[in-house]
């Protein structure tokens, strides 16, 4: 196999090699062990959306007392080699880092600590990732390393809608699933943290869909399903999944009030019965990253709301579980509104 080039931090060239390389300059080669790192989880739980494990990309800090030693890239998922000396190191892996990301100017942990992601960085097949570990270096010591991974989005889910009018009158109306999105959704999160609700900020700048579905082209493909148009039945129910992604939104308020302000993130379907339109949110609970947030079903019961932040009493029934790691279910929790 081939070595990248060593050229200084302060050049960011990218590895395109199997193995690319570090482009610290820290101290006299001789002295220094060669030490791979590679990354791990990013296979976990991928589904018939296809690609949520998918690595274009990923870069590798490493730190010794806080300041950055060395930089790699590689330009897929493989290994990048550095050269190290005999030390203690905290490497940082960025697996899919947003267009706007230049680790040379993080020359301290105290500024890549406040490094942030906004959500349009993502696709379906291109989420951005993020681990980190401490390693100790010897003279003796070259064994590989290797660096856990995980998205920063929280996943949402919807595997089943059904019909099941209380009111008989209704039961020969039809049904008309439109559209289903995620509302209220934050648009920041740290690289490196989860952001605690104190982090968030009200300002409707760094909100998508506030409210509402709002059609943004850098976000819809992650936050919305339009034009579905599916006739649902109590005979005939829709059966196919759906799945979106968004930053966590770990709010402890909430609020239906028609002025802007920090709430839960929703679960909106947006139908139509007879020529008219109908919303049933499903408020999701504060959420966290690389976790997801799956409803099995969620059976109608009567006419919705007309606004997409207020839910109609007794309107929907819902069946969710909650992941809690690496994607798998966990524990069920069965909610009635």
């Amino acid at each position: 196999m081939r070595r990248a080039n060593h050229v200084a931090v302060s050049f960011l060239l990218p590895g395109l090699l199997l193995i690319a390389g570090c482009r610290g300059t820290d101290g006299n080669p001789s002295e220094k062990v060669d030490v791979s790192f590679s990354i791990l989880g990013t296979d976990t739980r991928t589904t018939s959306t296809g690609g949520e494990g998918n690595v274009a990309q990923w870069t590798l800090l490493l730190y010794r007392e806080g300041k950055l030693i060395d930089i790699g890239t590689s330009g897929s998922n493989s290994p990048i080699q550095c050269s190290l000396k005999a030390g203690s190191y905290t490497a940082y892996a960025i697996a899919n880092p947003p267009s706007s990301f230049r680790p040379e100017t993080y020359s301290s942990f105290a500024k890549f600590s406040k490094a942030e992601s906004d959500l349009r960085d993502n696709r379906p097949s291109h989420l951005v990732m993020f681990g980190s570990r401490t390693i100790s270096v010897s003279s003796q010591n070259d064994r590989p390393q290797s660096i856990g991974v995980n998205r920063l989005v929280s996943k949402v889910g919807i595997r089943k809608i059904s019909t099941d009018f209380s009111d008989p009158a209704l039961r020969s109306r039809t049904f008309r699933l439109k559209a289903i999105y995620l509302t209220n959704c934050y648009g920041k999160n740290h690289l490196r943290n989860d952001g605690e609700a104190s982090d968030m900020n009200a300002d409707a700048s760094c909100w998508y869909n506030r409210m509402g579905f709002h059609s943004d082209d850098g976000v819809d493909a992650l936050l919305a399903d339009q034009g579905i148009n599916a006739v649902i039945t109590a005979s005939s129910p829709y059966g196919q999944e759906h799945h979106f992604y968004c930053y966590p939104n770990r709010a402890d308020r909430d609020s239906r009030s028609g002025e802007w302000s920090i709430r839960h993130t929703r679960l909106v379907l947006e139908a139509e019965i007879d020529g008219k339109t109908y919303f049933y949110p499903i408020t999701l609970p504060a959420m966290q990253r690389n976790k997801t947030y799956i409803i099995e079903e969620a059976i109608i019961r009567k006419l919705g709301s007309n606004d997409p932040e207020k839910d109609e009493p007794g309107s929907i029934d819902v069946v969710y579980e909650t992941s809690v790691s690496d994607w798998d279910p966990a524990f069920t929790v069965h909610e009635n509104s």
